[in-house]
């Protein structure tokens, strides 16, 4: 029942993110036929005169791209946020909790789908900065570039990037899905309330928010404060103490997630309080 829910979920988002990620990969292409086409210097001091009209639709293309960018990084949270909220705590929540599925399938398919188009949107910006990217060098400059910054890496460091990158993404994963579960955990605390329930969510957002950076500034206090000589003084040391923050992060992201799970699980089973 989960792949079921999963499957509705990702259609039901799917109608609103396929054609802003078309949109913007039909603007990148465009905007990349520009630079190389019509406005070449379009970065340089020394850019012509004749360049004028070029240069300005140039201008209006980076400029919808931005604004894109930032709207499709907006929408993924306003989905997060609204399809949680709408159809599980509002007149929708009726049918979804009369559906044959437990409580945790219902979460998770949330949580999964919005990690699917978190992941996505982080993707389809990385491919436009490619896009822009053709043409300013060559895949084996690229492939040196990488050999050398690897080579470099572990001169400074002693240790491979391989490793250093792992255990970054992994805790920027543990970093998004802990911090949907507060945005989750804080709409179910919302509920709880007869009237102005947004606002409380909102309220109870920021009252974790707040408690996790006073908790997050005493720790890395004290831990700066113990390791600041290996920090400034030793490379392969700091990059040892950098990758003790990393992971003591990622290990404090998982033990928060569960318990915004928890918390979140049980007051969906035990304190539903529909509209």
């Amino acid at each position: 029942m989960l792949g079921k829910l999963i499957k509705h979920e990702t259609r039901a988002t799917s109608r609103i993110f396929l054609p802003l990620y078309g949109a913007l990969l039909i603007l990148t292409i465009f905007t990349k036929l520009v630079m190389a086409i019509g406005a070449p210097d379009f970065f340089s001091e020394a850019a012509s005169n004749n360049n004028n009209v070029a240069e300005i639709i140039l201008g209006i293309s980076f400029t919808l791209y931005f604004v894109l960018i930032i709207g499709i990084c907006v929408m993924t949270l306003v989905m997060i946020i609204q399809r949680f909220y709408k159809n599980l705590f509002t007149d929708e929540g009726y049918l979804m909790f009369s559906l044959p599925v437990k409580t945790w399938e219902l979460v998770l398919s949330k949580l999964l789908v919005g990690m699917i188009w978190s992941a996505v949107c982080t993707v389809m910006i990385v491919l436009t900065f490619f896009i822009f990217s053709l043409g300013a060098f060559s895949m084996m400059e690229l492939s040196q570039t990488i050999r050398s910054a690897y080579s470099m890496f572990y001169l400074q460091t002693g240790m491979e990037l391989n490793l250093f990158m792992a255990e970054l993404i992994i805790f920027i994963l543990v970093e998004t899905v802990a911090s949907i579960l507060m945005i989750y955990v804080s709409i179910a605390i919302g509920q709880l309330f007869n009237q102005h329930r947004i606002v409380a969510a909102f309220g109870a957002y920021i009252v974790i928010t707040i408690a996790m950076q006073i908790i997050m500034s005493i720790a890395m206090a004290v831990f700066a404060i113990g390791n600041l000589e290996n920090m400034v003084l030793n490379g392969s040391e700091a990059m040892t103490t950098v990758q003790w923050l990393i992971n003591g992060s990622t290990a404090l992201n998982v033990v928060l997630g569960i318990g915004f799970y928890y918390v979140t699980h049980t007051i969906m089973k035990k304190r539903l309080n529909l509209e």
